[in-house]
Formats: structure tokens, sequence, C-alpha cells
């Protein structure tokens, strides 16, 4: 028991009991405080830390789920960013093979979902970023889907055409993998002997002489012409192809078929030459469309990608003297 505590009081010439100063009220009362906050913080450290709640323990069982699928999450949307890249550049191929032209340039957006954001977001950023994903696989399936509804609209011919497209003159009459041997394109040219301005009625392939030459598309040899003269068209054969369609090769140094000859797509009809009124060894190809001369560049479009066809054509147009 704590022992009371006296002092002299010189007025009573007694010993009095001690009054409690407002100082140790104030001290004591503190000191009281302090021992119930550390009390209350030690108490509510042990319940989170020795006692959990079923709201507390389903929450860590959902994150430790969320944590575990975070890496299929980065998966997945690794693929469809990458099939959205993908789908863009095949639209702008096929626009550009069925409407000759560039295709419009759409807007760029950068892209919702990132690596980072996924490896570090939280519980509720996580479940965020499932939700944008789900939106942006629903994104690419409506875009798949009308994407496949306008490409199989354009890209439907009847079964009465199909024959006719096949017989097209349609690739290269020489091996031009580079796109560099055409040297002289269809239009108003510069004429090599006399200088000249004048119409060039089909382009020209240069190649070193012995080079084989094939026939552009299907049909039959309608006409065969040799001549030691030193001007015309020299050694030069024609192909009906049907649908109204016929090629010439000139300037031929070698012709390997025969007059009404049945000839196949990319069949070597002839060698390249320098004969007739050519300056260089190269063949000169023409395309006539019912009688009248058309620009072949427009139809040397198999077994090229877009962007080689377009090299082609840029290489026609170019403003530039020819070779015969």
């Amino acid at each position: 028991m704590k022992e009371s505590k006296y002092v002299y009081n010189p007025k009573t010439c007694q010993y009095e009991h001690a009054r409690i100063t407002i100082k140790e009220v104030i001290v004591y009362s503190l000191g009281l405080l302090f021992t119930g906050t550390v009390l209350f913080v030690t108490l509510v450290f042990l319940h989170n830390r020795f006692i959990e709640s079923e709201y507390e323990a389903a929450l860590r069982a959902e994150n430790k789920v969320l944590a575990s699928y975070k890496p299929v999450l980065e998966s997945e949307l690794a693929t469809i960013e990458s099939t959205l890249s993908s789908l863009e550049k095949e639209e702008e191929t096929l626009y550009t093979k069925f409407f000759n032209a560039a295709p419009p340039k759409p807007e760029r957006i950068a892209p919702s979902l990132s690596k980072e954001k996924v490896l570090l977001a939280d519980a509720s950023a996580f479940q965020s970023l499932l939700d944008k994903l789900d939106l942006r696989s629903s994104e690419l399936m409506a875009k798949s889907v009308k994407t496949n509804e306008i490409l199989s609209s354009a890209a439907y011919i009847p079964k009465s055409d199909l024959e006719k497209l096949t017989q097209i003159p349609s690739i290269q009459p020489v091996d031009n993998k580079e796109i560099t041997k055409l040297v002289s394109g269809f239009g108003q040219r510069i004429n090599p002997f006399h200088k000249g301005s004048y119409f060039h009625p089909g382009v020209d392939f240069v190649a070193p002489r012995g080079t084989e030459v094939f026939a552009a598309g299907p049909g039959r040899v309608i006409s065969i012409s040799k001549s030691d003269l030193q001007a015309g068209y020299g050694n030069q054969l024609v192909i009906d192809h049907g649908d109204g369609f016929t090629t010439r090769y000139a300037h031929l140094e070698e012709i390997k078929v025969k007059a009404g000859q049945t000839v196949t797509k990319g069949m070597v009809i002839g060698t390249i030459g320098n004969s007739g009124g050519s300056i260089a060894p190269h063949l000169h190809y023409e395309v006539m469309k019912a009688g009248e001369n058309v620009d072949p560049a427009l139809y040397l479009m198999q077994g090229l990608s877009s962007q080689e066809h377009q090299r082609l054509m840029e290489l026609s147009q170019k403003q530039n003297q020819s070779l015969d």
C-alpha cells in the first residue's frame, strides 16, 4: 500500500497530508494516456497479425489468384496487340490491291494496356485491366468480322469470270525479282535514234542476251515474225490470251515456240536479243486489249507485293529514253 505523504504546516504547527499539484495531475494523466495508446496499438497489431476475418481471408485468396493470372494477362495482351497490328498491315495491303490506291491513314491510338501497367497493378487496378482487355478483345472480334465482310464482298468473283481472270497476262515476261529491269515505260518517250518524242506502245525490260522470256499468260501463239533488218521489232511473236487480250514479245534472239502452239503461263517462249531497231539487248513487251495498246505495267501484278508493284509502276512512269 502506497505510503501517505505529509508536510509540516508552520501555521498549525502540525504535519498535514500533502495536496496533489496540477503538475502532478497532468503528468499522471499523460502517463495513463501514453500507456493506453501503447496498449491499444499493441492490441491492434496483434489482431491484424494473428487474427484474420472471413472477409480478409477471401480478399487474400482473391489477390493470390489475381497475382497468378498476371502473366496470363500479359501474354494475352501481347497477342492482341500483335494481332491488331498484323490486321492493320493486311488491311492496307488488300486495300492497295483492290482499289489501286494508297489506303487512308488511320488515327494512331496508343495501346491502352502495357506490360508495366499489368505488372505494377494492385488488385483493383488489375480488375480494371481485365475489363480493358475484355473490351480490346471485343473490338478485335468486331474488326475481324467487319474486315472479313468487306473483303469477302469486294473479293467475290462470279464463276463465269474466274476463267477470264486466269487468262489475263499478269506475270512479268522476264525474271525481275529486284524490280530493276524495267527501264522504259508506256507512253510518250524519247526515241533513241532521232531523239524526238514519240509514243512508246509497250515497256522495255533490259537483260543480257540469251535471258529467258516467259509467256505472261496462257494462250495460243498467233503470229511469229523474224527479220534481219536493223529496224522494226526484229524477231517477235504474238500470243492471243482470249477475252480480247494479246501480248507482243519483240527484239528476241531465239523463238522457242511455233505458230498455233498453245502455251501456258510462265512457259519459256524465247530469249532476249538485240534484233530489229534496238540499241541494246532487251525485251520490248506490249499488251493489247481489243486491238488497242494499254499500259502493260498495270497487269504485271502476280507474284508481286503491293509495294513491289508500286515500285514497278514508278519505274514505268519515268519520262526517259526507250531502247527501240
